[in-house]
């Protein structure tokens, strides 16, 4: 039987042209090479509506867009059971739109191409956590230093997947859990850390054949929470809540390597309250959407 099932999957693959067979069982574990350089392009999207826009800036409903992308060179520093990576930030570029409105460079100076040319730094922990995210500079170079925080609970999640600790199967599941806590950069108002926290559950969809090399498709469904710092021009809000959200994951298990990730999460009816105000707005209906991507744009280096 079994030298039959590999019969099958071998025509599988030639028919199929590149599907591996969905029996086979794969170890899913990233790997960091000493000295291993990867440049990514990063983006996102937020958007934020609600009403009661009178106890913010003005009257009727409200709404804000904001928008960020930028290119990340990224290098393994140290190798084995414990790493770090360095990043280098250029490309990058903000923008935000106010019910409606483009904010111009006079309105909102304080954008990402201000992070151009400065590096962040991460750990990856022996099980394959990403720790200790921050910048790998004297946070006083950012004109802005809660950009700092804003890319951190973007960028951070993005990095990698909770991965199981056994080898599966297409179909097969498994649970895992990130919590992201640290200060607001550059805002003491007697404020909460910022949070993101995710509660997922991962499906691998799918393995297959990709220029010679395993590529696995895993699917996320997330339960979120998230804590998080608006301010741009004078609007400056605090939003607190929950949420669920699903991403996408495309990994190279032969070279263990994120080659993109995809996310998009909601947070319905969560707390709104003026920074530096300890109450909420009463009664406010507000909801909030994030969008992530994370595409490989070359590997520089192996």
């Amino acid at each position: 039987m079994k030298v039959l099932r590999w019969i099958l999957c071998a025509i599988g693959i030639l028919v199929m042209g590149g599907e591996v067979c969905a029996t086979d069982q794969v170890m899913l574990k990233l790997q960091y090479p000493e000295g291993r350089i990867a440049r990514y392009k990063n983006k996102y999207r937020l958007d934020y509506f609600s009403d009661k826009a009178e106890m913010i800036l003005r009257e009727g409903s409200f709404t804000m867009q904001g928008y960020g992308e930028w290119r990340s060179r990224e290098m393994v520093v140290g190798g084995g059971d414990s790493v770090k990576v360095t990043a280098r930030v250029d490309k990058a570029g903000s923008q935000a739109i106010l019910t409606g409105e483009r904010l111009t460079y006079e309105q909102f100076p304080y954008t990402l191409d201000l992070l151009n040319d400065l590096s962040f730094a991460w750990e990856i922990a022996p099980g394959g956590q990403v720790d200790a995210f921050g910048p790998d500079f004297s946070a006083f170079k950012a004109k802005r230093k809660d950009m700092i925080t804003d890319l951190r609970q973007v960028w951070m999640p993005g990095l990698a997947p909770v991965l199981p600790d056994r080898a599966v199967s297409v179909g097969d599941t498994w649970e895992g859990e990130q919590r992201i806590e640290v200060p607001f950069y550059d805002f003491d108002a007697g404020l909460e850390p910022s949070l993101v926290q995710f509660n997922s559950a991962y499906k691998l969809k799918k393995i297959k054949k990709q220029k010679g090399y395993r590529v696995v498709e895993i699917e996320e469904e997330r339960e979120v929470h998230y804590r998080i710092w608006f301010h741009i021009e004078v609007l400056s809000l605090v939003i607190d809540g929950k949420g669920s959200g699903n991403a996408e994951w495309e990994i190279d298990i032969d070279r263990g390597l994120v080659l993109s990730h995809n996310m998009k999460i909601g947070l319905g009816l969560p707390q709104v309250r003026m920074a530096g105000d300890p109450k909420p707005i009463d009664d406010i209906k507000a909801e909030i959407e994030l969008v992530f991507s994370r595409k490989l744009d070359k590997l520089e280096k192996e």
